[in-house]
């Protein structure tokens, strides 16, 4: 794909986009199952959803979800492989940043596993930094031995 970044489009999600949201959180599922670690799971009952693409085809998505008092949390971002790297999820990023600025929020957190660099940038660009380094060990798997460092 090689658009303009000018016929990017984000907008709220709705009702006709349920199912494309629901394919891209399944995507996005199989993709993180690639890389080490467990994704973070977030309660998605209060999810707000951002959609993003190029003329009027959805290619991507962001849902957000409230954690505290001001405090939201990304349930999950997808951009479509073939649509990647043209701005799509910079634009999704920076429309839930403005909505949630608008509406009184005072922190956004977010989540990307080790080895997902592309995760990790899309966030960082957007002034989101390490807050916490999660680490864990299988008990069940006796491969992770040999896996410790010395």
């Amino acid at each position: 794909m090689n658009q303009s970044p000018e016929s990017i489009f984000v907008r709220h999600a709705q009702d006709n986009d349920i199912a494309i949201v629901a394919l891209h959180k399944e995507l996005s599922a199989a993709e993180s199952s690639r890389y080490r670690g467990t994704p973070a799971t977030i309660d998605t009952g209060t999810a707000l959803t951002f959609v993003g693409g190029v003329g009027t085809t959805v290619f991507g998505s962001l849902s957000i979800g409230p954690s505290a008092s001001g405090r939201w949390d990304v349930i999950h971002v997808f951009v479509e492989p073939d649509a990647r790297e043209i701005g799509i999820g910079d634009a999704l990023l920076n429309e839930c940043l403005a909505y949630l600025r608008q509406h009184g929020a005072v922190w956004l957190s977010a989540s990307a596993l080790p080895g997902d660099r592309a995760m990790k940038n899309l966030f960082e660009r957007h002034g989101l930094v390490a807050q916490t380094i999660i680490v864990g060990k299988s008990l069940s798997d006796p491969s992770t031995v040999a896996d410790a460092s010395q």
